[in-house]
C-alpha cells in the first residue's frame, strides 16, 4: 500500500506538504498540488481512514443496536437512521440483540472500543424486564453518548426519541367511544415493555370500561381471545401492538364477525403486517422513519453540546381509519 511517506519521498517534499495538498489546503501552491495529485492517482493512493480518525479522535461512524431485524418497524427506523447519517457524512454499524440482554451487551462492548462516535439504541425486551442498565452506563462513562429510540429507561440520563404512546392510546379509545362502541377489548403482547405500560395507562385515563388480555405468547393470546369473543359481547378491539391486532383480525373473521360492522379493530402499527391485512386494519401510524431521522439529529447535536441537558423528542403518531 502506498503511503504519504512514499509520495513525499518520490517528490522530495515533506509528508506535511503531501497531506495538505491532498486536503486541498490553500497553503500549498497550485503547481505543487497538481504534481502530488497526479502521482497519488498514478500510484492508486488511498488515505488510511483509521489513522486519520485516530488523529482527529473521530470515527464518523455511528453504532446502532436494534432488538429485532425481522420486525419491519425497526427496519424502517434503521432506514431513517442510515439516510440521515449519510447526509452528514457518517456510516453506521448495526448490532442486533435479538431481544436478549447478552446480545445487547456484546454490541455495547464492541462499540465501547472506540470504533464509533456515539450509539443509537432500543433496549431489548429482556433488558427492560430485568431492569439492568449498567452496561449502558459503562459506555456513557467513556464519553460515548447514547440516544434511545422507541424504547428507553427513564432512569438513564440520555436523549431519546419516542412516540406519544399514552396520548395515542387515549385518542384511539375516545374515537371508538365516539363511534358508539361500549364493549372494548384491549389486547397486548407488550407486558414487559415500558411502551406497553404507557399505552395501557392511556387506555385507563379514558375511564372507559374495557377487558384486557395481556400475553407474551401468540398462541395463548389467541386462545384467550377466542374464549372472550365466544362468551362476551365485544364491539371493538384495541391492540397495543401490531401482531396482537393481526391475530385479533384473523380470529374475528374466522368466527364470522364482520369487520368493522360487528367489531371495529384499531392497532398500533409497527410494520408491514397491517399494510397487507384484509380487511385493512385501522392503525396508529408511528412514523418509524421519522423516529430514525430524529434520533440521528439528536446524536449529532449531542456531539456539539456534550454537556447540555438531555432532550426527549416526541414524534406524533397518526390515527388512520379504514372503514372497509
Amino acid at each position: 500500500m502506498v503511503t504519504l511517506k512514499d509520495l513525499a519521498k518520490e517528490l522530495q517534499v515533506s509528508i506535511s506538504t503531501v497531506s495538505k495538498a491532498l486536503s486541498d489546503s490553500h497553503e500549498i501552491s497550485k503547481e505543487t498540488k497538481e504534481k502530488i495529485l497526479k502521482l497519488a492517482k498514478e500510484k492508486n493512493y488511498t488515505p488510511n481512514n483509521s489513522a486519520i480518525n485516530l488523529r482527529r479522535k473521530k470515527t464518523n461512524t455511528l453504532g446502532v443496536i436494534i432488538p429485532n431485524i425481522f420486525n419491519h418497524f425497526y427496519t424502517k427506523i434503521l432506514y431513517g437512521i442510515e439516510s440521515e447519517a449519510k447526509k452528514h457524512g457518517y456510516q453506521t454499524i448495526v448490532s442486533i440483540s435479538n431481544e436478549k440482554i447478552h446480545g445487547e451487551k456484546e454490541g455495547i462492548k464492541f462499540f465501547s472500543n472506540g470504533c464509533v462516535d456515539g450509539v443509537l439504541m432500543a433496549p431489548s425486551e429482556e433488558t427492560e424486564m430485568l431492569g439492568e442498565m449498567q452496561h449502558i452506563r459503562d459506555i456513557q462513562k467513556k464519553n460515548i453518548p447514547v440516544v434511545f429510540f422507541d424504547r428507553y429507561f427513564e432512569e438513564l440520563n440520555a436523549d431519546k426519541v419516542i412516540i406519544d404512546d399514552l396520548v395515542a392510546a387515549k385518542n384511539a379509545i375516545n374515537y371508538l367511544k365516539n363511534q358508539g362502541k361500549k364493549n372494548i377489548l384491549v389486547v397486548s403482547m407488550l407486558e414487559n415493555l415500558w411502551i406497553g405500560k404507557q399505552r395501557k395507562l392511556g387506555v385507563k385515563q379514558t375511564d372507559e370500561p374495557h377487558i384486557l388480555i395481556e400475553e407474551t405468547d401468540e398462541k395463548e393470546l389467541e386462545n384467550q381471545l377466542h374464549k372472550i369473543l365466544l362468551t362476551k359481547t365485544v364491539d371493538a378491539i384495541f391492540a397495543l401492538d401490531e401482531l396482537s391486532g393481526v391475530i385479533s383480525l384473523n380470529l374475528a373473521r374466522k368466527l364470522s364477525f364482520s369487520i368493522p360492522d360487528d367489531i371495529s379493530i384499531i392497532s398500533f402499527s409497527q410494520g408491514i403486517l397491517s399494510e397487507y391485512s384484509y380487511p385493512k386494519l385501522s392503525t396508529i401510524n408511528q412514523h418509524p422513519q421519522n423516529i430514525g431521522i430524529a434520533a440521528v439529529k439528536l446524536l449529532l447535536r449531542r456531539f456539539k453540546k456534550y454537556d447540555s441537558e438531555v432532550t426527549t423528542q416526541t414524534i406524533n403518531s397518526t390515527l388512520e381509519i379504514y372503514e372497509t
